[in-house]
């Protein structure tokens, strides 16, 4: 599988709406780096709820993957 866009709102540490585009990484190999805590899991998180309705890892239910710094408006959502 070659991912090419990935949306989510309010999932995990992102509180805001933003999208990953791939695209421009797509004739080789890449790497998702960053600080503890910055979202690296939960990017692969939002690609298995996406696909499958469920996260990686079983201790963490999608209910838990709302991002606690989300305003109560904005809506929760992978795509």
């Amino acid at each position: 599988m070659k991912p090419i866009r990935l949306c989510l709102a309010a999932f995990g540490p992102f509180a805001d709406e933003i999208e990953i585009d791939f695209q421009p990484y797509q004739n080789g190999l890449f790497l998702i780096s960053g600080d503890t805590g910055s979202g690296k899991t939960t990017i692969f998180d939002a690609f298995m709820f996406a696909l499958y309705g469920d996260t990686t890892q079983s201790e963490r239910d999608a209910g838990q993957m709302r991002s606690d710094f989300a305003s109560p408006d904005t809506k929760t959502y992978v795509e």
